[in-house]
């Protein structure tokens, strides 16, 4: 058998393989080669198994490495996500906090701005009270003085006929 039969050697053929008999029995040779390819074969065979046997503990402890990390990474990823969205939460109530104190202001504003409004329109409506009193007591005033000035008016006409009646006689 040459070597490249080594490899394509299965267990099947080698419970079938026939020796051949010589005058004593089966050919030594024959037999002692077969064995030695047997050998080679399981050593290979044997050093194969060995280094796949490695090569998955090592992709085994590669894949448990890689599971670790994801691991971490997604409780990482998970706490990240918790904290952003308690953040979204802390924000959301901050700017309600700010909408309704702003408003509170605003109202508080407006208030004042009506009853500023309201002093302001109770202090016109004073004025011009005191604008009518005081046009009415002008006005009475000129009256006054109105008439004043016509009963002085006929007492010096009244004067003035007596004196030209008195330069008349």
């Amino acid at each position: 058998m040459s070597a490249e039969n080594l490899t394509s050697l299965s267990p099947l053929e080698i419970k079938k393989k026939q020796f051949s008999t010589a005058f004593r029995g089966f050919d030594v040779k024959e037999v002692e080669t077969f064995l030695e390819m047997i050998t080679l074969e399981m050593e290979g065979l044997i050093i194969k198994k060995n280094s796949l046997k490695e090569a998955l503990e090592k992709k085994e402890r590669e894949f448990s490495e890689i599971k670790e990390r994801e691991d971490s990474m997604r409780k990482t990823l998970e706490g990240l996500q918790q904290l952003l969205e308690e953040e979204r939460k802390r924000a959301e109530e901050k700017g309600r906090q700010i909408v309704r104190e702003a408003e509170l202001k605003a109202a508080e504003i407006l208030q004042g701005a009506r009853e500023e409004e309201a002093a302001l329109k109770n202090g016109i409506d004073h004025l011009k009270r005191i604008r009518r009193e005081f046009l009415a007591k002008v006005g009475s005033l000129v009256d006054s003085y109105k008439k004043i000035l016509d009963q002085d008016q006929k007492v010096i006409e009244e004067e003035l006929r007596i004196d030209s009646d008195v330069r008349m006689i």
